[in-house]
């Protein structure tokens, strides 16, 4: 449904839901939420969105569309649910947000998007007209956690801390409590295939969000997030927590740029099972210092000890990540937490030890669970190694060193030009049911060596790769 100038007046929608409970507002087997208002300025040619989008809807390009604290897509956050009867009466009840190429969307100071579990993002941009999310304060791009950002929630499988295993049992699903605060919601479920939606040619700028210790919303947060959708052609710039977090789920991501982020770039975690592939990591070259309470990585695999999540299996493939002043005493990598983690046909710059690996001691008294990383044809400069890539295990213990070559900092275009594969190792996808295979790249780094037209052109915001265009060999 479009709307144009409208003022929706507060309604009353019902989604039956039986055995059910733990809404904002029940009775019984239902949950009765408020519906959304939109307020539209037709001389400024802008919307305002606050509330609980409960109807499929459009964001029109022809309109500048502003979200005033949290904006839901659908209820599948606010009702738990126990059977898959729920869930099918969730997913009934779902509905789609459908965002225009080349729209603009901004954030408020509280603005967050959330798309709930049941309902679904339509959000296909083009590299010439991309979607942009950005905050509503300005127009320059360079701001740094100034709106919450987006959140997807599904019903994909996530995986409790220290071993717990799948949140759900057999016939039921499961109530996870969405990180980023109290108003996030529920996610999670027993659906790997669960769709989403689309994010094509999507540009998030400018987000992160602090609820609390441990608690924040990322640029683009994935939560539950089943491999039926698709998330490609993304850039998150300027985010003061992670670039992309994904907490548990089963959905594969390629071709993303990650500048500017505060904290890592990215982070999966909770028991994720999937597939990335194809990605520029650029930390901020003019910040000496973490502007959060972060420590800024490329890729972390965040659980740890106690907390590990032996679920967690990732693979990566063709990253290139570019470090910066703030995050040049940290790893470009930290694996963490007894999982298992594959790594291809990557290449890291200016980082201390390039690869962390941490196991966990999962009793306090020294009893090990084993992280499991494959590295094949990952090559990189870090720190004070000088010439020579090395993996660390834990605090300081030197394991031996992965990859070949040696490179000076700022040579970027030979990552991508003299070196190519040289493993036997071939690129083993995760088996998440979405018979998912990596492309193939016989180079190292995110970026064909000798193309002029890259996958990242003309889409990405302006400026933000200047000073390593050379990495992929001064395409424009």
């Amino acid at each position: 449904m479009e709307l144009k100038k409208h003022y929706l007046a507060l309604a009353v929608v019902s989604a039956a839901l039986t055995g059910c409970g733990g809404s904002s507002s029940s009775s019984g087997g239902s949950t009765t939420v408020a519906s959304y208002n939109v307020d539209c300025d037709d001389t400024d040619m802008v919307c305002t969105v606050t509330g609980t989008i409960n109807e499929d809807y459009t964001f029109t390009s022809d309109y500048t569309w502003v979200l005033d604290d949290f904006v839901f897509v659908g209820v599948g956050n606010v009702t738990e649910v126990s059977s898959d009867t729920d869930v099918a009466a969730v997913k009934a009840a779902g509905v789609t947000l459908t965002i225009e190429a080349g729209t603009d969307i901004r954030g408020t100071d509280d603005g967050v998007l959330v798309v709930t579990r049941g309902s679904s993002i339509d959000a296909e941009g083009t590299a010439s007209s991309p979607i942009t999310f950005s905050s509503y304060s300005d127009d320059d791009y360079d701001g740094l956690g100034e709106w919450g950002g987006v959140i997807i929630q599904g019903f994909a499988p996530e995986y409790g801390a220290g071993n717990t295993g799948v949140c759900y049992g057999t016939g039921t699903t499961c109530n996870v409590e969405g990180e980023g605060g109290d108003e996030v919601g529920l996610y999670g479920g027993n659906i790997t295939d669960d769709n989403s939606g689309v994010l094509k040619y999507v540009r998030i700028a400018e987000a992160g969000y602090v609820a609390g210790p441990n608690n924040e919303i990322n640029g683009l947060t994935l939560q539950g997030v089943g491999h039926g959708t698709d998330i490609s052609y993304v850039q998150v710039h300027g985010s003061l927590d992670d670039g992309i977090e994904w907490f548990g789920g089963t959905v594969n991501v390629t071709n993303v740029v990650l500048t500017n982020n505060d904290d890592d770039d990215i982070d999966f975690d909770e028991g994720y099972q999937g597939n990335i592939q194809f990605a520029i990591i650029r930390k901020d070259p003019d910040a000496t210092a973490p502007q959060g309470s972060n420590d800024p990585r490329g890729i972390e695999a965040n659980s740890s000890d106690e907390d590990y999540v032996e679920d967690t299996n990732a693979a990566v493939a063709n990253v290139l990540y570019v470090g910066g002043p703030a995050s040049a005493t940290e790893p470009s990598m930290r694996l963490r937490g007894a999982l298992t983690v594959s790594v291809y046909n990557t290449a890291s710059l200016g980082s201390v030890g390039c690869v962390r690996i941490d196991d966990a001691d999962i009793d306090g008294q020294g009893t090990m669970a084993y992280s499991d990383v494959t590295l094949a044809d990952v090559i990189g400069e870090c720190g004070t190694a000088g010439t020579v890539f090395y993996v660390k295990r834990d605090a300081d213990l030197e394991v031996g060193t992965v990859g070949a070559g040696s490179v000076a900092v700022d040579e970027y275009a030979a990552l991508t030009s003299n070196y190519t594969p040289t493993s036997t190792t071939s690129m083993t996808a995760v088996d998440n049911g979405s018979a998912f295979a990596f492309e193939t790249a016989n180079y190292i780094g995110a970026v064909e060596p000798g193309t002029t037209s890259p996958w990242w052109s003309g889409w990405i915001i302006e400026g933000s790769l200047d000073g390593i265009e050379n990495s992929t060999n001064d395409a424009e």
